[in-house]
């Protein structure tokens, strides 16, 4: 056997049994598969029993994994195409962090010697970073590399969790364009705005212009001839990297961060069909962007500009507790005293952030939170996300409580509520 085979196989595990394989294995597909250390490696799956799981590499060796020691994401593949039972989950096991967790390999982030022209009259050019699963657009001084790397985590930590998602997301890259002057966001933003309108969307283009000035980062729509180009999704990603109060130094960057994971959790709901405008999607939505931005960065800097609920030119901002670092502090204090009662109903009735308070923003924040807290609920969310992107909407509340387990809404945000007033919500 090959020594990097042998190496490859002794990362994942540790504990390895590997035998010469007689001949090549049946008809399962070639995967990969990911350990809870965020190691990974591609094999065919052979057998799998409740303690162990066969697999055979491309060079035809063979190797017996420990079961447990699998991701989420390939235990439901587990059961779901090997034919195995539902791995038991210990209610008591930590979740694990399999952004940070992540053995992150920087040879896969690449520098392109060719350049982004941005087509018509706009004159914009940007260097290009390519790496697994993102095109990072980047003008002035401006190096893409550690929102390459934080992209590439957010993506990695969505398909750790919920098997679903790679075929989801597809082949098709996505774009984030870090635009180190002022300016060229600006033009960037008229570009989007001009793509509006071909689409037949003047008002979604009349919305851009307004706030795309005031905002720090905007979703953006590409040409067709864009993406059959360098095979990118329509739906890019858009930041005014001058602005150094949000855009900082660092792959633990709170803006990006909260931006991306949206982008990223968008598409495990099925992108555009899945679910935009339905009760509780901007809820669902966002809470997950604001978890995420203060899980693995330890604060928030984002604040949510709208100008959808108006008809002149007025634009609203909305954003949680001012200090980003004591959000659960304040709203469990608040939850004990009775001073806020959060209900999945209030929550539902968000469509932007025209009419949010402090009190809901965070709320959404703490049932985000609460549905990825311990691995049964993890669980629950992954199948709570399925079944948005196969119904095309949001789930009623009566049918989230039945997802993770409840009778009644009731008995839902009572077990929530508790989790809020507990020093594990954080």
């Amino acid at each position: 056997m090959k020594r990097k085979s042998r190496a490859a196989l002794q990362l994942l595990t540790g504990t390895l049994i590997i035998v010469v394989a007689a001949g090549i294995a049946g008809a399962a597909e070639m995967r990969k598969w990911t350990n809870l250390k965020g190691q990974t490696i591609e094999a065919k799956l052979l057998s799998v029993d409740a303690e162990s799981v066969n697999l055979q590499l491309e060079n035809g060796s063979r190797a017996t994994v420990p079961r447990k020691s699998l991701s989420a994401a390939d235990q439901q593949y587990l059961t779901e195409y090997g034919g195995a039972k539902e791995l038991e989950i210990d209610p008591d096991a930590k979740i694990s962090v399999p952004e940070k967790d992540m053995r992150f390999d920087s040879k896969t982030v690449v520098n392109r010697d060719d350049r982004f022209i941005l087509p018509g009259d706009f004159s914009l050019e940007f260097k290009m970073i390519e790496s697994e699963h993102f095109f990072i657009m980047t003008s002035g001084s401006v190096r893409g590399g550690d929102t390459a790397e934080l992209a590439e985590r957010l993506w990695y930590g969505m398909s750790f969790y919920h098997p679903g998602f790679k075929a989801k997301w597809g082949d098709k890259k996505r774009a984030i364009f870090l635009c180190g002057d002022k300016e060229d966001y600006l033009t960037l933003g008229e570009y989007h705005a001009r793509n509006l309108v071909l689409l037949g969307q003047g008002n979604s283009a009349d919305n851009s212009k307004l706030t795309w000035p005031r905002a720090s980062s905007s979703g953006l729509r590409l040409t067709d001839e864009i993406c059959d180009e360098y095979n990118l999704d329509p739906n890019a990603r858009a930041f005014d990297a001058s602005d150094k109060t949000r855009f900082k130094r660092g792959v633990w960057n709170p803006f990006p961060a909260h931006c991306i994971s949206g982008d990223v959790l968008g598409e495990m709901m099925g992108g555009a069909g899945g679910g935009v405008g339905s009760d509780g999607y901007f809820a669902i939505l966002k809470g997950h962007s604001y978890f995420k931005e203060i899980q693995l960065t330890d604060e928030t800097v984002t604040v949510m500009i709208n100008a959808d609920a108006y008809a002149g030119d007025e634009v609203s901002q909305a954003g949680g507790f001012k200090d980003g670092r004591k959000w659960a502090r304040t709203l469990r204090d608040l939850v004990k005293k009775g001073k806020v009662e959060p209900t999945l109903s209030s929550l539902y009735a968000v469509k932007d952030s025209s009419n949010l308070t402090p009190e809901l923003t965070v709320s959404m924040y703490g049932l985000s939170r609460y549905m990825q807290s311990t691995p049964l609920r993890m669980q629950n969310f992954s199948k709570f996300l399925d079944r948005v992107d196969t119904g095309r909407a949001i789930p009623q509340p009566i049918e989230l409580a039945k997802i993770f387990g409840f009778d009644s809404v009731e008995a839902f945000e009572a077990d929530w509520i508790e989790y809020l007033k507990s020093s594990d919500f954080k």
